[in-house]
């Protein structure tokens, strides 16, 4: 018994001992914080200077578009009204409607080929009528100042359907290039035609465009290599390629679209002025191209109208300027027609079809 005690108080003493020496225990309050882990370095803290780049190149394309857009007002301005505008204004208004319907005319074409290349991409679950209500509604997103909100809104509305981000992406891309193709076709057929009369600035745009058309090719071939299965079903049969090149013309017959614009708006401008439709088309397709390689300028605005002004500027003189900022004004205003309409069909589309149904 009594070596029993005594082994328990030698072990009470040899705890009482090791728990001086471990020191006092932490009571309840805030722990202190663990330094550095040793043999891992901490990473050092980003520079006061190391985001200025990317700031600025994310502020070059607003700064551009302003710049530009300031450029063709004082132009404007320094002109004054043109003389017909101002003998009959209601005739101008008359033109500038129809400019607007024509515009609208056109963001309808757009989205019934970016609801094929949609269809043939990822088979959504969705009416053909919800589809085009989402690319409508989307397209008073092109204004803001990161002109890639359009397409984060587009996927949002696609995301709850099964639609992924690379698909979205796919789209996107798809879409892009059967407009860079378009282009192309449009500038090279003037070109053929010989209804550019290839001056400087001429020359240097249609140079580009057919440039920027060429590397759309090749993107087409990065492609192939790179989404082997999302090609596979573009190109597996004939009537997927029919689909493709209708895309294709669907985007050629927007830009006419926006050349009949041009040429209603440069009758009432300058009527005495000869005009050509293929040409103007042209023009139209150079000028979105510019607006479309600008980084951050929402919808190319003051980009494609430094463009138009400049193209125009050898046939109608001063008053370019006027017909630029009128065509930007019809384009606003279809584009906020447009997202009411798209707006009203995503309120009243269909319920959504069950998972994994074909809503073909």
């Amino acid at each position: 018994m009594t070596d029993a005690k005594s082994a328990a108080d030698r072990s009470s003493d040899a705890g009482r001992t090791s728990d001086a020496e471990a020191g006092p225990r932490p009571g309840p309050g805030p722990r202190p914080k663990a330094g550095p882990r040793p043999g891992r370095a901490s990473s050092p803290a980003p520079g006061p200077g190391s985001g200025a780049p990317r700031r600025l190149l994310g502020h070059l394309g607003p700064m551009v578009g302003a710049a530009g857009l300031v450029f063709v007002i004082w132009q404007a301005l320094r002109q004054g009204l043109p003389a017909p505008l101002a003998a009959t204004p209601g005739t101008a208004l008359g033109t500038l409607l129809a400019a607007t319907g024509l515009q609208l005319l056109g963001a309808v074409l757009t989205g019934i080929g970016w609801v094929v290349l949609l269809r043939l991409t990822v088979r959504p679950t969705m009416r053909r009528s919800c589809l085009f209500g989402i690319f409508l509604y989307t397209q008073l997103d092109r204004y803001r100042l990161a002109n890639v909100v359009q397409y984060v809104h587009r996927h949002a509305a696609l995301a709850p359907f099964g639609v992924t981000i690379g698909e979205s992406l796919t789209v996107a891309m798809a879409e892009a290039l059967c407009l860079l193709t378009a282009t192309g076709l449009l500038v090279g057929t003037a070109a053929a035609l010989g209804r550019l009369d290839w001056s400087l600035s001429f020359r240097i745009l249609g140079e580009f465009s057919l440039a920027v058309s060429g590397m759309a090719g090749f993107a087409l071939l990065v492609m192939v290599v790179l989404q082997r299965s999302v090609i596979s079903r573009l190109f597996a049969s004939r009537r997927a390629v029919t689909r493709m090149l209708f895309a294709v013309g669907l985007d050629v017959a927007t830009f006419v679209t926006m050349g009949l614009a041009l040429d209603a708006l440069i009758g009432v401008v300058a009527p005495d002025v000869a005009r050509d439709l293929v040409s103007l088309s042209a023009i139209c397709a150079a000028a979105w191209l510019a607006g479309f390689v600008v980084p951050g300028a929402p919808a190319g605005l003051g980009v494609r109208e430094v463009v138009l002004t400049v193209l125009l500027a050898p046939a109608v003189g001063g008053d370019a300027a006027a017909i630029a900022l009128a065509l930007r004004l019809a384009g606003v205003l279809a584009d906020a027609l447009a997202a009411g309409a798209g707006r009203l069909m995503m309120l009243h589309a269909h319920p959504r079809p069950p998972v994994g149904a074909d809503a073909r």
